[in-house]
C-alpha cells in the first residue's frame, strides 16, 4: 500500500531560482526510501512538500493508498504524518515527562500511557536517559528522543530530515538500526523517507533510493537495481601508484579522474574489482581506500 506518491511533482523559487522537479516516487508501507544528493540540490525541499510543510507549484500529490491530496484537508495529512527537521528544537524539563506529555495530547493517558512509553524507550535504547533533561544528552539520544515523541501518535509516514548528519559512525548505525526494526514492525503500517549524504549507510538501510542533482530527479528506483544498466564499473581508490601507472593499469578503454587523493577509476564490465584489485598488488600498489561503486548512487556524483 502507498502511503504516499506523486507525479511531475514540481517546485520553483522565483524568476530564474532553484527548480525541484520533475519528481514521480511512490512510499509504501513497510519500506524505507532514501533522498541522497548534494547540499542545496532538493532534498529538504522535497521532504518538506511530502510532509506538507510546504505548497508545491505543479503535479499531482496522493495520500494513504491513492487519495488526491486535494481531497483531504492538511489537518487529516498532517495528523498521519511524522516529520523531524534537521535541527530538532529542544526539549524543556525531563524527556520522560515530555513524552507524557505528548501521549496525553493524543489521548493516551495512565497505565496505557505508562506502557506505550516504557515499550518505546526499551526498543530505542532509551531507559537510563529518561529521568535526564535535553543539555544532558548527546545529538544522537536527542535524535532518538525525537523519534520516540513522533511514534507515539503512530504516524503512517515518516519523514527525516538529514537524520544522521551530526553522529558519529556508531550512532549513525544504531539508529538506521531502529528505524528498519521500527519499519519491520508487523503491527506498524509505517513508511520512512529520510534524506543523507552518508550514501553507503543509507544504502544499507533503504529499500529505494531517489538521487537528486541541482532539482532533477536523476534516479529514482530499487538499491538493488542501481546501476543494473551500467556500461562499465566503477571503483574509487587511495593508493601509492602514480597517475601513469593507474592509466597503464586501466588501458585505452578506461577513465582515470583524479580528485586529491583519491582516483575515480572506470573500466569495462568485462574487468571486475577483484580484477582490478590483483592487477594493483602486483605493481605493488598500496592501497589506502577502495570502494566498488558501479551498484551505487556515488557514481552518479560523477557524472
Amino acid at each position: 500500500m502507498d502511503l504516499f506518491s506523486c507525479v511531475n511533482l514540481i517546485k520553483a523559487y522565483g524568476n530564474g531560482g532553484f527548480r525541484l522537479g520533475e519528481v514521480s516516487i511512490n512510499l509504501a508501507a513497510g519500506k524505507i526510501t532514501g533522498v541522497v544528493g548534494e547540499n542545496g540540490n532538493g532534498k529538504t525541499t522535497l521532504l518538506r512538500i511530502i510532509a506538507g510543510e510546504l505548497s508545491h507549484d505543479r503535479g499531482d500529490l496522493f495520500y494513504f493508498n491513492g487519495k488526491p491530496a486535494d481531497t483531504l484537508s492538511w489537518e487529516q495529512i498532517r495528523s498521519r504524518i511524522a516529520y523531524i527537521p534537521q535541527r530538532i528544537p529542544k526539549w524543556h524539563g525531563f524527556l520522560r515527562d515530555n513524552l507524557v506529555f505528548q501521549a496525553s495530547i493524543r489521548g493516551i493517558h495512565g497505565e496505557d500511557a505508562d506502557r506505550l512509553i516504557d515499550d518505546l524507550l526499551q526498543k530505542l535504547g532509551l531507559e537510563e536517559y529518561a529521568d535526564l533533561k535535553w543539555k544532558e544528552i548527546s545529538t544522537g539520544y536527542r535524535l532518538r528522543f525525537q523519534l520516540a515523541r513522533m511514534l507515539i501518535g503512530s504516524p503512517e509516514l515518516l519523514v527525516l530530515d538529514e537524520p544522521i548528519a551530526n553522529l558519529d559512525i556508531n550512532a549513525q548505525n544504531k539508529f538506521l538500526s531502529d528505524l528498519r526494526e521500527i519499519v519491520s514492525e508487523p503491527n506498524r503500517k509505517v513508511s520512512v523517507i529520510l534524506s543523507s549524504q552518508q550514501l553507503h549507510e543509507i544504502e544499507n538501510v533503504s529499500d529505494s533510493v531517489v538521487f537528486l542533482k541541482k532539482g532533477a530527479m536523476v534516479y529514482a528506483g530499487e538499491v538493488d537495481k542501481i546501476g543494473e544498466t551500467r556500461t562499465f564499473n566503477e571503483f574509487e581508490i587511495q593508493v601509492n601508484l602514480s597517475q601513469g601507472v593507474l592509466e597503464e593499469l586501466i588501458g585505452e578503454k578506461g577513465v582515470l579522474k583524479q580528485v586529491g587523493k583519491t582516483a575515480h577509476v572506470k573500466v569495462p564490465l568485462s574487468v571486475s574489482a577483484q580484477e582490478f584489485l590483483m592487477q594493483v598488488l602486483q605493481k605493488n600498489g598500496k592501497i589506502a581506500y577502495f570502494r566498488d561503486i558501479s551498484s551505487s548512487t556515488r557514481r552518479l556524483f560523477n557524472d
